[in-house]
């Protein structure tokens, strides 16, 4: 992990692209219907089941992170403009998505209240924490063992 000198965030590749521009996570909500704090504080709830995150708030956008960024909020007037990071393309009629090199595709959806994170959208955010604390597929389990090798002078 590479720390930023200026900044002190964290990133996976040595001089990420970023804003150091750090601000207080409340400064997002000022001036916003509470139920745009509710929703992110129910999104993050719903990555935090997965484990630990930490929230970067910078001037433009909140993320969450594992060891990458998995997901980002950017508050509105009155919604919450966010993505998840996943390795799949998911086809929904609540995700627009843009596919970003090598291998990983930005899902964005609107969040308005608590209720927006649903049943659905918790999955998608369990598999974009998994993807933020860059864990691979399992393991495949190992062969059983062959039979032994013969001894010397047996047959």
């Amino acid at each position: 992990m590479w720390r930023c000198p200026v900044c002190g965030q964290t990133f996976v590749s040595r001089k990420a692209p970023h804003s150091c521009l750090v601000v207080p996570l409340d400064h997002h909500f000022e001036g916003r219907p509470p139920e745009l704090r509710a929703a992110f504080d129910a999104l993050v709830a719903a990555a935090e089941a997965n484990g630990p995150v930490t929230i970067n708030a910078t001037k433009s956008r909140i993320t969450l992170q594992v060891r990458m960024r998995f997901a980002a909020v950017e508050p509105r007037r009155d919604h919450l403009r966010a993505h998840l990071v996943l390795k799949r393309r998911i086809e929904h009629p609540r995700l627009a998505v843009e596919h970003l090199e090598p291998g990983y595709y930005l899902h964005r959806f609107t969040l308005t209240e608590p209720a927006d994170i649903d049943d659905e959208l918790t999955a998608w955010v369990a598999e974009a924490y998994r993807v933020g604390a860059q864990i691979t597929a399992a393991p495949r389990p190992a062969a059983p063992p062959g039979p032994d090798p013969p001894t010397p002078g047996s047959r």
